[in-house]
C-alpha cells in the first residue's frame, strides 16, 4: 500500500541506523505500548422494548466489538442513560428481536451464534452456535413459533427452538450462493427466504412439512416483506392466499404527489403499520381516520430502527442516536452513551506530525494517537455511507481516507472545525460506487499530487479498480481491470516525476463471491500515461498478491505473494532471488531507504533490498499484522487494539 509519511518522532527503532548494523548481528530491540486508541461502535440492530423494572420504554441496539466481544447498549429514552451488556459470544450482531418470555434473542457474527437474553434478569441465559456458519443475518418468527435466521456462508436457514434452545438447520436449497441475507414471516406461517449473490433468488419454507418450494410469480423478486392484518405486505402491496394472490390496500396510502411509497417490513407489525415515502415516515393503525406522518427528515446513512408508543422514531447514525418526534424538522444527534472498550486496528499509517492514524474494521470513523502524550482521539462518522476506512494518505495537514461500502474518497482536516453534516470536514471528494465498493488496495499520493486507490468490484462481480482522483476537485478517472478481472489487492505508485508507473497486485478474492475458480493472482506494471499494462506475472496457486511497495533507493518493487516475500527489479523485468531462510511474512509491509519491513509472527524483520540480506529488529509481545514507518525510519507496529513503538537494542 505504500509507505506512510511521518515527521521524525523522537523515539523508535530507527531504519537508517539499523542499515549500519550487518544482517544477523544486530541487537534485537523491544516494543512499547502505546495504547490502544480506537473506541468506535458499529450498530447493526436494534428495537424497543419496555424495560420490566422502571416500566419506560428503551432502545436496546447491538454494537460490534471483536475485542471484548458482541454488546446490547441499553438507553433510557427519556433520560439517555445507557447500561451495556456484554455477550458470551459473538463480534457483533445485524438483529435483535423481542420474543415471548420475557426474551431478546440476538444472532451473530462472525461464530453463528443464537443468544438469548433475559429481560428480567438483565443478563444472557443461553447461546447456541449453529453449525460452523459465521453470520446470523436477520431473524424471523415462523408459524411454529421458532426464531428463524439465515446464514453466511452456507447460505443456510436455521431455527433456534425457543423452549429447547435447539437449532435445526434448515438447508441450503440455493447453491452456489454463500448468503440467505433476508428471512421474512409470511401470512400463512411460512418463511420467505431471499438468497444472494452468485444466482440470486427467492424460496418458501415450510416450517410445519419442513420443504422448500419456489416462490409464485407474483413475488418474485421480493426480497422482504412483513405480516400485517393477516396479509403479507411488501413494498406498495398487499398478498395472501397460498399463491400470494396480489389484493388493493387496505389501509390510508400517502399523497400521491410525494411519489411511491412502500411498507416498511423492519418496522411494522401486526398492530401498527409504517409507510415510507421518501424521507417521510407515516403511521396508521386500524379503525384510524388518517396516517399519522410520524417524521419527513433526512437521515443521511442514519437508520429508524424502533418506534415507541406515542409514535417517536428512534435510530443510529454511525456513532450518535436519535430520536424523532412528530413535527421535527432537524434530526438532533447524541452521542451514543456507555462505556466503549477498545476495538481492533484496521489499518496504521503514520501522519507528517507524528500522529498515529487508524481506523476500526467497520465503524466508518477515524481514530488517531499521540505517541508522546499517549493522547488518543476518536472521530464521528465520516461519510453518510456505513462501513469502514480501509487506508489514509496525507498532504497539508489533510488526509484522505478510502472507504467501503460507498466507494468513498474523503478529505478531513483533523485540526479544523468537524462538520461533517454539511459535508465541509470531513467532506467525501469522490465515490467510485457502485462499481467498486472496497478499497483493498489502499491510497496513496504520485508524484503528480493525483490521489490513487485500489479497489475490489461491487458484490456478485469479480473485478478491480486502479482509482486517479484529483483531490481538489474529486475528479476521479478509473483504470478497470488492469491485470483482467480481479481484485486490485496491492498498488504502489512510482514516486519519481514523471515516472507515470503503478505496479499492482491482484487477488482472486470478490464481495460476496468465493475467490475466482481457474486463476491464480497476479503482479504487474500499468503504464498510467496509456492505462496499459506492460509487464504481467502471475503466481500460480497463489490468491493474492498484495501490500506491493516501491523502493526509491533501489528502486525495487517488494510484495507479499502467497504468503511469502518477493522482490522484483523493474529495470530487468525480474524477480531477484531472497535467503531461502527469510521469514514468512505475517503483516503489511513498508518501506524506507533501502529496506523492507514487515512482522513474521512477534518479529519485526528488515530485509535490506540492496545485499539482500534480512535480521530480526526488534520482537513484540504479541503476532503482529500491521507496521508503519515514519519518514524518519521510526517504527510503530499494531496488533489488534494495541499500538506498539519499537525501541531500539542496546
Amino acid at each position: 500500500m505504500g509507505v506512510c509519511a511521518a515527521a521524525a518522532l523522537t523515539f523508535g527503532v530507527n531504519a537508517d541506523a539499523a542499515a549500519t548494523t550487518p544482517a544477523r548481528t544486530a541487537r534485537v530491540g523491544r516494543a512499547v505500548l502505546l495504547g490502544k486508541p480506537c473506541r468506535a461502535r458499529q450498530v447493526l440492530g436494534g428495537t424497543v422494548i419496555r424495560d420490566r423494572k422502571t416500566g419506560r420504554e428503551s432502545f436496546v441496539i447491538t454494537n460490534m466489538n471483536e475485542v471484548t466481544g458482541a454488546e446490547l447498549i441499553f438507553i433510557d429514552i427519556e433520560t439517555g442513560k445507557a447500561r451495556v451488556c456484554r455477550a458470551p459470544a459473538g463480534a457483533g450482531s445485524w438483529n435483535v428481536r423481542e420474543v415471548s418470555g420475557d426474551r431478546l434473542v440476538v444472532g451473530t457474527f462472525y461464530d453463528g451464534t443464537f443468544l438469548v437474553f433475559s429481560l428480567r434478569s438483565m443478563r444472557f441465559i443461553k447461546h447456541v452456535r449453529f453449525g460452523k456458519e459465521q453470520y446470523l443475518w436477520n431473524t424471523a418468527m415462523g408459524g411454529d413459533g421458532k426464531v428463524y435466521a439465515g446464514t453466511y456462508p452456507g447460505g443456510r436457514l436455521g431455527a433456534l427452538d425457543l423452549d429447547t434452545y435447539e437449532v435445526e438447520d434448515c438447508g441450503a436449497p440455493s447453491p452456489p450462493n454463500l448468503y440467505l441475507r433476508y428471512v421474512s414471516p409470511t401470512h400463512d406461517g411460512r418463511l420467505l427466504c431471499s438468497f444472494i449473490s452468485e444466482k440470486p433468488c427467492e424460496k418458501l419454507y415450510d416450517p410445519r412439512t419442513k420443504k422448500w418450494s419456489d416462490v409464485p410469480e407474483s413475488i418474485k423478486g421480493v426480497s422482504m416483506g412483513c405480516v400485517w392484518d393477516g396479509k403479507f405486505a411488501a413494498g406498495s402491496r398487499l398478498f395472501d392466499g397460498p399463491e400470494f394472490t396480489p389484493r388493493t390496500p387496505t389501509f390510508p396510502v400517502p399523497p400521491a404527489e410525494g411519489g411511491s411509497w412502500a411498507v416498511d417490513a423492519a418496522l411494522t407489525t401486526e398492530n401498527r403499520l409504517i409507510l415510507r415515502q421518501g424521507t417521510a415516515v407515516y403511521a396508521w393503525r386500524k379503525g384510524e381516520p388518517a396516517l399519522t406522518k410520524l417524521a419527513d427528515i433526512e437521515l443521511r446513512g442514519g437508520r429508524c430502527l424502533g418506534v415507541t408508543e406515542d409514535g417517536r422514531l428512534v435510530g443510529v447514525r454511525g456513532q450518535d442516536w436519535f430520536v424523532c418526534k412528530p413535527g421535527d424538522t432537524e434530526l438532533r444527534l447524541m452521542p451514543i452513551p456507555g462505556d466503549s472498550t477498545p476495538r481492533n486496528l484496521h489499518f496504521l499509517r503514520v501522519a507528517p506530525d507524528g500522529r498515529i492514524w487508524s481506523g476500526a474494521p467497520f465503524g466508518q470513523t477515524l481514530c488517531s494517537l499521540d505517541p508522546k502524550t499517549r493522547k488518543a482521539t476518536n472521530t464521528r462518522t465520516i461519510c453518510d455511507a456505513g462501513g469502514e476506512v480501509f487506508d489514509v494518505a496525507f498532504r497539508d495537514r489533510k488526509l484522505y481516507a478510502a472507504s467501503y461500502a460507498g466507494g468513498n474518497i474523503v478529505e478531513y482536516a483533523p485540526d479544523d472545525p468537524w462538520d461533517q453534516w454539511n459535508n465541509k470536514n470531513p467532506r467525501t471528494i469522490a465515490a467510485v460506487s457502485p462499481g467498486y465498493i472496497r478499497p483493498v488496495g489502499g491510497i496513496q499520493f504520485g508524484s503528480d499530487g493525483m490521489l490513487y486507490s485500489g479497489w475490489m468490484a461491487k458484490y456478485g462481480t469479480y473485478g478491480g479498480a486502479i482509482a486517479i482522483t484529483d483531490p481538489d476537485t474529486g475528479k476521479t478517472e478509473l483504470i478497470e481491470n488492469p491485470l483482467g478481472e480481479q481484485t486490485v489487492h496491492g498498488l504502489a505508485i512510482d514516486p519519481r516525476p514523471g515516472a507515470a508507473v503503478a505496479y499492482v497486485g491482484t487477488s482472486l478474492g470478490a464481495n460476496g463471491l468465493p475467490n475466482k475458480p481457474n486463476e491464480s493472482a497476479c503482479f504487474g506494471i500499468v503504464d498510467l500515461k496509456t492505462r496499459k499494462a506492460t509487464f504481467s506475472h502471475t503466481f500460480e496457486g497463489a490468491s493474492s498478491v498484495h501490500s506491493v511497495v516501491f523502493d526509491g533507493r533501489t528502486r525495487l518493487v517488494a510484495m507479499v505473494a502467497g504468503g511469502q516475500v518477493r522482490v522484483f527489479d523493474p529495470a530487468k523485468q525480474a524477480f531477484v532471488g531472497l535467503p531461502s531462510d527469510l521469514p514468512r511474512v505475517g503483516s503489511n509491509m513498508a518501506v524506507r531507504d533501502g529496506a523492507a519491513y514487515y512482522g513474521s509472527g512477534k518479529d519485526v524483520v528488515r530485509l535490506d533490498l540492496a545485499n539482500l540480506t534480512w535480521a530480526k529488529v526488534a520482537s513484540v509481545p504479541v503476532p503482529f499484522g500491521l507496521i508503519a514507518i515514519s519518514e524518519q525510519g521510526d517504527i510503530c507496529v499494531a496488533s489488534g487494539p494495541s499500538v506498539y513503538r519499537v525501541v531500539p537494542g542496546r
